[in-house]
């Protein structure tokens, strides 16, 4: 397969699937189905509403697992993985009350915290792995106790992510394996262990986004770091304003 995406395409690519997924959840479900009347909609009218909210969901599961493949990368050539950890983690504060005020509409929420911070774990995880060598005990410790932070914190993308990004930085070398281990992250942590959860919907479009990874061509691309960062909490907040006039208008 001709690899010519860079990783800035790569980057564009998750972010549109991300404000479509989003979009969805934000401005569709958080800011019509969730305040409209009743009365608003026919029955017809709403499942075509519900329809679409899916819809981005569905299409939004391509943009996680391309942003952890993207911060594996990133820890590979990055010239300070200090400065790398520590701009993750100040824009995940400086997102955390833009994300919450769009998912919850409070200011404050522990309901889930930003991806932010899922990414922040990630380089932390991988470069304690890093540090020992990946020896597989350590590697493996790491890991688990990494995923297990996420999921007591409710961080969004929770072990998945921790997960996706140990497999990326693991196998980075080693394609069949890196493909392999990641379509078995996805499936079980799908939690649907029976045959039927190999062809669910939401599995699939994961799947899809390795597809648009391994046309990956191992260049930077145009240089747009700080644009994401800025992009991710300016995106929200967009639609936190959409959200908030839709409500006061149904």
């Amino acid at each position: 397969m001709k690899k010519f995406i860079s990783g800035s395409t790569l980057k564009i690519l998750a972010m549109i699937f991300m404000v479509i997924d989003h979009f969805g959840q934000v401005v569709l479900k958080n800011g019509i189905i969730l305040n409209a009347p009743y009365s608003m909609f026919t029955d017809e009218q709403f499942d075509m509403l519900m329809s679409a909210v899916n819809i981005c969901h569905i299409l939004g599961r391509i943009s996680f697992p391309i942003f952890c493949f993207l911060l594996a990368e990133g820890f590979f050539h990055t010239h300070s993985l200090k400065k790398y950890i520590l701009s993750l983690g100040i824009f995940a504060f400086i997102s955390e009350p833009i994300y919450d005020l769009a998912n919850t509409g409070n200011l404050f929420s522990l309901e889930q915290q930003n991806v932010l911070f899922t990414l922040s774990l990630g380089l932390i995880v991988l470069t304690t792995i890093n540090k020992f060598n990946k020896n597989v005990v350590i590697s493996c410790a790491t890991i688990v106790i990494g995923a297990y932070i996420s999921y007591i914190c409710k961080l969004d993308g929770w072990y998945y992510g921790i997960a996706l990004i140990s497999v990326f930085y693991l196998f980075h070398d080693m394609p069949v394996l890196k493909y392999t281990a990641s379509i078995l992250v996805m499936y079980i942590c799908g939690l649907n262990f029976t045959i039927s959860g190999f062809v669910d919907i939401y599995f699939l479009t994961a799947v899809l986004s390795l597809l648009f990874i391994s046309m990956y061509n191992g260049k930077r691309g145009i240089k747009m770091k700080y644009f994401f960062y800025i992009f991710y909490p300016a995106h929200l907040c967009i639609f936190y304003f959409v959200r908030l006039t839709l409500t006061k208008i149904l």
